[in-house]
């Protein structure tokens, strides 16, 4: 059984378009123009040990675009108020783009 990619493309603009945003992401010094994407927090806070007494409050995010987005590890974006740096995106871009991505403010 092969996997129809073209279907499954649509399947998740149809997913993205249920809460699209448009979003100019910022490389460096360059804005990009704007591009449609779908942001959504994850679903909990995770912490990051510093010592025994202290921990970092870290908040992810999930970024899903069309599969020829222009998005690199190091971008940045401003979404809900909010400043996220892109970290991580998967390799498999056959139906969609999707990354990672962590709220620095």
């Amino acid at each position: 059984m092969s996997t129809n990619w073209s279907q499954l493309a649509e399947q998740l603009r149809f997913v993205r378009a249920q809460n699209e945003v448009s979003i100019a992401l910022r490389r460096g010094e360059t804005e990009l123009a704007p591009q449609p994407m779908r942001i959504e927090y994850v679903g909990r806070h995770h912490y990051r040990l510093q010592t025994e007494a202290a921990r970092d409050e870290q908040t992810y995010v999930y970024i899903l675009g069309e599969k020829d987005m222009d998005i690199q590890p190091e971008d940045r974006l401003t979404f809900d108020g909010h400043l996220i740096r892109v970290e991580f995106i998967q390799i498999n871009r056959l139906a969609a783009t999707i990354a990672e991505g962590i709220v620095l403010e």
